[in-house]
């Protein structure tokens, strides 16, 4: 069986906070994550398709989980250590109800940065961990990249860190063996077309040669 993960961001409109330049291409209507649901569903007997959001935006709690908690799926909600509590991004309180309605929450970082320059100490640190399982009441033992954006320090960190699996934007199916896993992140300019083709895998093969050319490039600068 094919396995999949699409990775959301916003849903809806965005609201209590600036986006960051570029941000609006990641966030969607709530239809989108509706018919994808869906789409999933119609397929389960041939791909596995899993979901995660990233960013811990206030969506998540607000749109997100209710549709995934109606259709009995749970996902991985990545936040922002820096944002907990912030306007428009989720709150201590609402994190820890989104463990109990039996979702994990992992990483994505202090304050949304390219992990390539940035002060990894920080990032995939200890005290950055910390300070989302306090909010979550959980260990946080996986992390999301931000941006997608890798290489092999970054990689060597997260593992150093002690984190059992993180996960990438590269795209394709993966195998739980991937570190990092690789996601395919929804974008607004997407239609459920190209949802379902990434969903089967019938995106165009020069496409799946570039990205697995650029995976394994990735992991060796």
């Amino acid at each position: 069986m094919r396995h999949v993960i699409l990775n959301f961001h916003g849903l809806g409109a965005p609201d209590q906070r600036p986006l960051e330049p570029g941000e609006d291409r990641y966030w969607v209507d709530a239809q989108v994550l509706r018919d994808t649901i869906d789409l999933s569903q119609q397929m389960r007997d041939k791909v596995d398709v899993k979901f995660t959001f990233d960013d811990g935006n206030l969506s998540d709690f607000t749109i997100a989980a209710p549709l995934l908690n109606a259709a009995g799926i749970s996902t991985q909600f990545f936040v922002l250590a820096d944002r907990i509590d912030q306007p428009g991004s989720l709150s201590t309180t609402q994190i820890r109800e989104l463990v109990a309605q039996g979702h994990q929450i992992g990483s994505h970082g202090a304050a949304h940065v390219n992990w390539k320059t940035a002060d990894l100490d920080r990032e995939v640190g200890s005290d950055t961990r910390q300070k989302i399982a306090d909010a979550a009441g959980t260990p946080i033992t996986q992390a999301a990249i931000p941006f997608g954006a890798y290489n092999g320090r970054v990689v060597r960190a997260l593992r150093d860190a002690g984190y059992t699996q993180c996960y990438s934007s590269d795209g394709g199916a993966y195998d739980k063996s991937q570190y990092p896993i690789p996601r395919t992140s929804i974008r607004a300019d997407m239609t459920m077309a190209d949802i379902k083709a990434i969903i089967l895998g019938h995106e165009p093969a020069k496409a799946r040669v570039r990205r697995a050319l650029a995976h394994f490039i990735k992991k060796r600068i």
